[in-house]
Order: C-alpha cells, then sequence, then structure tokens
C-alpha cells in the first residue's frame, strides 16, 4: 500500500491519499504522484517537503513529477540501521540531538561528540547525507521541522488490521474510518473558542518560554 500522509492545522495525522499496489516500484509511484498532483494542484512541489525512508523509486518518481519539493530521509530510519551496529542509550541520545540540532554549529558539536567515542560510528552517519536528516540544513519557509515520518507510522499502526482482510473489505474500512475520524475532527473543530487551532497555540506558548533566555 503506498500512502500519502501530512499534518492538519492542528498538528495531527491528516491521510491524504492510499492506494494498492502489486509492487513499490518507480512506474507504481509515479502513478500515485501524478494523481495527487492531478487532484490537489502541487504545481511541482514548491513549498513543500516529503519525508520518507528513501526508497529509490519513490525518489526517481518524485524528480520527475514533484522536481521542486524538498526530499529528506526519516530519521527514524537512519537510527534503525545505526542501531543495529552502535546500539545503546549513549548512542541513541546523541543520534537524536544531532538529528534535532538546529544551526549548523550545534550539529557539527554533537557530530564531534560521537566522534569522540566512535569515528567509525561517525562515518557512518556523515555517509548518509546528514543535510536530508538534520533539521539545522532543512529549507526555510516550510513550517514543517519534522525530522521523522511518524505521520505514516500513526497511520499504519491504525489500519492494521484492516489489511488482513480482502482487498475491498480492506479499503471499505479504511474508508469508513476516515468517514468517522473527518466528522469526529469536524465536531472537536466547532467547539474551539479561538480561531486559532490549540496544537498552534501549545507550540507557541512551548517557544515563548524558550524565548526568555535568548541572548542576542
Amino acid at each position: 500500500m503506498l500512502t500519502a500522509i501530512g499534518r492538519d492545522a492542528n498538528n495531527q495525522v491528516y491521510p491524504i491519499a492510499w492506494g494498492v499496489v502489486d509492487i513499490e516500484n518507480k512506474p507504481n509511484w509515479k502513478w500515485f504522484l501524478e494523481l495527487i498532483d492531478d487532484d490537489l494542484g502541487l504545481d511541482g512541489g514548491r513549498g513543500m517537503c516529503v519525508i520518507s525512508d528513501q526508497h529509490k523509486g519513490l525518489l526517481e518518481a518524485a524528480k520527475e513529477i514533484l522536481p521542486f519539493v524538498e526530499h529528506r530521509q526519516c530519521a527514524r530510519h537512519i537510527y534503525a540501521n545505526f542501531r543495529k551496529v552502535y546500539s545503546g542509550v549513549e548512542f541513541k541520545n546523541m543520534f537524536w540531538a544531532a538529528a534535532k540540532s538546529t544551526v549548523e554549529g550545534e550539529f557539527k558539536l554533537n557530530m564531534q561528540k560521537i566522534n569522540q567515542i566512535s569515528p567509525a560510528a561517525y562515518e557512518h552517519l556523515m555517509g548518509k547525507e546528514p543535510k536530508s536528516w538534520c533539521r539545522a540544513f532543512f529549507g526555510s519557509g516550510l513550517a514543517c521541522e519534522a525530522v521523522e515520518n511518524g505521520m505514516a507510522e500513526c497511520f499504519n499502526a491504525i489500519i492494521m488490521e484492516a489489511r488482513k482482510k480482502p482487498l475491498l473489505t480492506m479499503l471499505e474500512e479504511i474508508r469508513l474510518y476516515m468517514m468517522e475520524r473527518f466528522f469526529n475532527l469536524k465536531g472537536t473543530a466547532e467547539k474551539w473558542e479561538s480561531q486559532v487551532c490549540p496544537g498552534a497555540i501549545k507550540k507557541m506558548e512551548k517557544f515563548a518560554q524558550y524565548i526568555r533566555s535568548w541572548i542576542q
């Protein structure tokens, strides 16, 4: 199953499209992206980012259909492969500190800590194109600071039972789930007192706490 999952204005999971194919390859990803682009008018991916596990078929299809999109690697996928060789809490904490670094200097400092413990671990991560999974190198103006595609994992977990069923039954269960979800979210949103989503307000309040200690 190919899926495109985004976030809504309240920072919640928003399934955009899903489709069933016989195999995950470039032609099928191209077909999937063409349908999304035609339906939503994505303008070649301008002002958008895609976070994935860097499947070659998706990368090549995106270059043709969404040539202007910023394609990021899922840091969780990078770490899953990294910990097979470099396991332990210390490596885990250092990796995520590096991935979530907001400026290049901070990234270099965190990577240097890894280098001091294991030069091989440092070389391993530097060989994984850090500019595609470290926050410090992401393009500005995209309003998306995510370094992993947990949104897609959430959707996959929700439809896990449905995927065990025959094709038409599976698709019908997913359709019914999504209709119910959108209905419930709409009902919740109608009860909000503010014109700004609670998720956005919560984020701004958190930012405000950090800003108090900033020094220019």
